[in-house]
């Protein structure tokens, strides 16, 4: 169940974003695709349903010279039909907050946005319409009147979806904090997520906990 809520969060999190980008959208068989160019750092299509096969999903992106896959359940080896793993990464869970973390705001400007986004290479993904989207909220930590810290939280279907998560050189992401900042705005609700590396280390620190596996392919 937590890596079922973890995945639709994030088709929550990809049809709100290709809106914005003014992308439409396919959900059939399993997969959720786009009907054109997704936006920066997005797939082409992700996997909705453990059940898709590869070759669903090579269907979905025939014609296309380009593309990639989000395969929500790292069952698929794409490796031979012309595409390259491009990371792996694990879903990861948290149940709410109860802690207030200082030092975290919203961020509300679009000159606030541009700071942000120029910390984390976003500035093309994430635009200024967002700021007027009641269920996201762009959250930032400041030291010293600086942005050194940073993460999306995006409310669906009583879950919060967190993304985009990031600290600038020389300051870590506490994600117990973090958790403690999205529970300020979206109270009592679950957080999921997916992180790999470092990041997954930190957030697993922060009381955070895996609950799946994810696979990112792209040719």
């Amino acid at each position: 169940m937590r890596l079922r809520s973890a995945v639709d969060a994030s088709i929550g999190w990809y049809e709100d974003l290709f809106t914005l980008h003014g992308v439409g959208s396919i959900l059939a068989g399993g997969l959720f695709s786009a009907s054109g160019p997704p936006p920066p750092l997005h797939s082409d299509a992700v996997v909705v349903e453990p059940q898709v096969t590869a070759e669903s999903v090579l269907a979905r992106l025939d014609g296309r010279p380009h593309g990639g896959v989000k395969d929500s359940f790292a069952t698929m080896d794409l490796s031979g039909e012309g595409m390259d793993l491009l990371f792996a990464a694990t879903w990861i869970h948290r149940e709410p907050a109860r802690r207030p973390a200082a030092g975290w705001t919203a961020v509300t400007g679009v000159g606030e946005l541009a700071e942000w986004t120029a910390q984390h290479d976003t500035a093309e993904v994430l635009l200024p319409p967002l700021l007027d989207r009641a269920h996201f909220r762009i959250l930032a930590k400041r030291v010293d009147g600086r942005i050194v810290a940073g993460a999306v939280a995006r409310l669906g279907s009583g879950i919060v979806d967190v993304s985009n998560a990031y600290a600038v050189p020389g300051h870590d992401l506490d994600w117990a904090e973090l958790a403690g900042a999205i529970g300020g705005h979206f109270p009592d609700r679950p957080l999921v997520g997916y992180e790999r590396g470092d990041a997954l280390a930190a957030a697993r620190d922060g009381g955070f906990v895996p609950v799946g596996d994810l696979r990112v392919w792209v040719r």
